[in-house]
């Protein structure tokens, strides 16, 4: 490893920003070469870096020229590796450039459901298909470029998560609030002829695209199999903030509503009725209900070969599955009897607080008592039910209100309160209105910790000696779950 001066083949190049250096990897080559967090990788051999996937090809040669902007300037930096061998950087931000941002008005937009005076980041639409293949979030397709298509292809950048609604041209336009936009199965075809996959998502509004509608939908997206992987059915979420009409659409709707459990019945049967048929046909089930729709219609809750591996887990389906395993077999690892005796509260969304309650109503081990916290969500509305959207201020009020035990009122009662990690952001520090563990802490005077699935919860009581260990090793940022596969109801 060499480093040069800046040369004039590299000035050019300092034009572009570049990634900043989140982190070095200690021992690494990174840390050889003397690079610091704060310090801006430009390009690599003489490839500008427009963000980490960009810079994770460049970095895959035996030799290259690392070009970064320093505290003391721009230098080049002459590496020799093995093939695989990564360079020890990580990155503030996965994106170097700007976001792609959506133009679309979406009838039933989260974001334009939120209330004003929170943080920018949280009115931040973004259709970006480098984050979809990083992150799996979910894009309309109806920004992309010529030269997006190019790159998607040339990276192969495989699978892609496309919200779709409906196969409807005209429909997807009004549900769009936009009058012209692609069609997306030319689209999703063209994708195919680059060897790229597809998971597509139907966010599912009463009386709009279910139905007749939906069949038509399901029944498209299937003909696409394999490039089609999977296709998740949804319920629209509305809080108190959403609009009752739709000035976007392109055509008059009725006026958006959530679904009532009995047409959650018919809509979740529906899905069911067609993945059984696929499951005939091509061997896996291809379409399903969403946790939401299931846990509201009062549905069990399938069996996890059901989901053919949790292909669109994070998009909420099969995550309760996941999380009903994932107890039974911590609880298996359950001590027969806690010594001292455990005391601890589980706060939840109102939907998976029944199913959370079953499961401790069956726990049998003598000296570990616990209390599951149903939180209402009165800042989005109670219509808003799932614990991702729970907000620091409605957790607090409820544990103020809750009693620690049944025999007293006594704030010292819990030896921990587990808050979901669902709940935070992508770091695990704050919550939708800007509350992190701490705060909650304070304003309740207990003992709060982040749990991200059933062994954190079950298994508590090796950790929980006194309450500022509690904190010290709980009430931290979290573990990062995006890739992780474990449940996030917690």
């Amino acid at each position: 490893m060499t480093k040069n001066a800046w040369s004039h083949r590299s000035r050019a190049l300092h034009q572009h920003r570049g990634g900043t250096i989140g982190g070095v990897v200690p021992g690494s080559i990174a840390e050889d070469l003397g690079l610091y967090v704060g310090d801006r990788v430009l390009a690599v051999s003489g490839h500008p870096l427009r963000d980490i996937i960009d810079y994770r090809f460049a970095i895959a040669e035996e030799q290259l020229e690392l070009l970064v902007q320093t505290a003391s300037g721009v230098v080049a930096y002459d590496i020799e590796k093995e093939p695989d061998e990564d360079l020890g950087i990580t990155f503030v931000e996965p994106l170097f450039d700007e976001l792609h941002r959506c133009h679309n008005a979406c009838l039933f937009c989260f974001i334009t459901q939120m209330p004003a005076n929170m943080r920018h980041s949280l009115y931040v639409k973004d259709d970006d298909y480098r984050l979809s293949f990083l992150y799996g979030n979910f894009i309309t397709l109806t920004n992309l470029h010529e030269a997006d298509w190019q790159r998607i292809a040339e990276q192969h950048l495989s699978p892609l998560y496309i919200s779709v609604h409906t196969t409807d041209p005209a429909l997807r336009a009004t549900m769009m609030g936009r009058r012209h936009i692609p069609d997306i199965l030319a689209q999703i075809r063209r994708l195919g002829r680059l060897g790229i996959q597809v998971h597509a998502q139907v966010v599912a509004c009463p009386g709009l695209n279910d139905g007749e509608a939906l069949d038509r939908t399901i029944a498209d997206l299937a003909h696409l199999y394999p490039v089609v992987q999977s296709i998740a059915v949804v319920p629209i979420g509305l809080t108190r903030y959403a609009r009752p009409t739709c000035p976007s659409a392109t055509r008059p709707v009725a006026p958006l509503r959530s679904y009532t459990p009995a047409e959650a019945t018919r809509l979740v049967d529906q899905v069911m009725h067609s993945g059984n048929r696929y499951r005939r046909r091509v061997g896996v089930r291809l379409v399903y209900p969403g946790d939401e729709l299931l846990l509201l219609s009062g549905h069990d809750l399938p069996p996890a070969n059901f989901y053919d591996g949790y292909p669109q887990y994070f998009n909420g389906v099969g995550m309760t599955r996941d999380f009903l395993d994932s107890w039974e077999q911590a609880a298996r690892r359950c001590p027969a009897r806690r010594s001292p005796p455990v005391h601890i509260a589980l706060v939840c969304g109102t939907l998976i607080a029944p199913t959370i309650q079953r499961l401790v109503s069956r726990l049998a081990v003598e000296g570990l008592s616990i209390r599951v916290v149903p939180v209402v969500n009165r800042f989005f509305g109670e219509t808003v039910t799932v614990s991702g959207l729970l907000t620091g201020q409605d957790v607090v009020a409820a544990l103020q209100a809750a009693p620690d035990n049944d025999n007293n009122n006594n704030n010292d009662a819990y030896d921990c309160v587990f808050v979901p990690r669902a709940m935070f952001d992508h770091e695990g520090v704050r919550t939708l209105d800007d509350y992190t563990i701490g705060d909650m802490a304070n304003e309740t005077s207990k003992p709060l910790a982040i749990a991200s699935c059933p062994e954190d919860l079950l298994h508590a009581g090796r950790h929980l000696n006194h309450e500022t260990e509690t904190r010290s090793t709980f009430g931290g940022s979290g573990n990062e779950q995006r890739k992780n596969h474990v449940s996030t109801i917690f």
